[in-house]
């Protein structure tokens, strides 16, 4: 049992221009940004934090932490992580007076972090006691498949990154081209970074069928069904 919480992610970056932004601005723009080797240039890189099991919780009281199961339900077991994005945008930006134009090498570092993933268990199970160890096992599972999605993540932003920069400045008219990063960063890669961590969401709920939910509560001699019957999850 788990849940995925996103926080707000900051700066993402990029600017699409159509092509009659291109032809607005000229060579002269284009062949200054040249002399001076100007391009965008985007790092991504991430960060994992571990895990940490908490039996301090009631599964009763773990009930409010979950955002699938119902009142009344004792929830044995949760995994819970908050993820973050932090972006940092920096560049030189050149005015090119003959065309009222600018272009903007553009340095974007983008970092996608996961705090510390936190795993409850209920404290009806004493740690290392036979249902302690298969709710934390099973919990575990939760953990792995966080843990490999964020390199994923990685490769399926950074190919689109690349993709859309190709090492190229970014060309707009004069003191538009910060601004136009901004909006692409709202509109595109923000939705982005939050649908694939999402995707992540739906894999875990795979890991909590009811099969599987059941097979585990009559592990080591039926302990969960005997101290909550079916109000589990």
């Amino acid at each position: 049992m788990q849940i995925l919480r996103v926080l707000s992610i900051s700066f993402c970056f990029g600017i699409i221009f159509s092509q009659s932004v291109h032809a607005e601005l000229g060579k002269t723009t284009l062949n200054r940004c040249d002399r001076n080797n100007a391009k965008t240039s985007v790092t991504l890189s991430t960060l994992q934090q571990g895990f940490q099991v908490n039996n301090s919780y009631t599964s009763k009281r773990l009930n409010t932490r979950s955002r699938s199961s119902r009142a009344g339900d004792f929830v044995i077991g949760l995994t819970s992580l908050e993820s973050k994005t932090m972006i940092d945008v920096e560049g030189s930006i050149w005015d090119d007076t003959d065309t009222g134009g600018e272009c903007f090498a553009a340095n974007v570092k983008i970092q996608i972090i996961y705090e510390p993933i936190e795993v409850f268990i209920g404290s009806e199970f004493r740690e290392g006691s036979c249902t302690y160890e298969a709710i934390l096992s099973h919990e575990m599972g939760h953990v792995r498949l966080y843990q490999e999605s964020l390199p994923k993540i990685k490769t399926i932003i950074s190919t689109l990154i690349n993709q859309r920069f190709s090492g190229s400045p970014i060309y707009a008219p004069k003191g538009k081209s910060r601004q136009l990063l901004e909006t692409e960063i709202d509109t595109l890669w923000r939705p982005l970074i939050k649908s694939e961590l999402a995707k992540v969401q739906i894999e875990q709920n795979e890991l909590d069928t009811d099969e599987q939910i059941n097979q585990l509560t009559w592990q080591c001699l039926g302990e969960v069904q005997s101290k909550f019957g079916f109000r589990f999850n």
